[in-house]
């Protein structure tokens, strides 16, 4: 049971990491481009990226909510069945 609760919920902070790991990668880039350029273009790249990051990384902390909220119940029905 608790597999099967976990297996969605593990792909979905795979999938989000792996976006997450992308968007870094270009915000790296586009904020040495920034830094170089200092235009206008560079610094909208810069922040589109920058609220792309963090859009991401709020999806992954509500998935790591939902993931920390299935370990709690499972833990506390383990627990139960334990001082029976």
């Amino acid at each position: 049971m608790l597999d099967e609760n976990l297996q969605p919920i593990v792909k979905s902070i795979e999938e989000v990491s792996d976006d997450q790991r992308e968007i870094v990668k270009r915000f790296k880039i586009e904020m040495e481009n920034f830094v170089i350029e200092r235009t206008l273009d560079s610094c909208i790249k810069t922040l589109n990226s920058s609220m792309q990051l963090a859009n991401v990384r709020e999806q992954l902390l509500d998935i790591y909510k939902q993931y920390i909220s299935i370990l709690e119940s499972e833990l506390k029905k383990a627990l139960k069945e334990n001082q029976k």
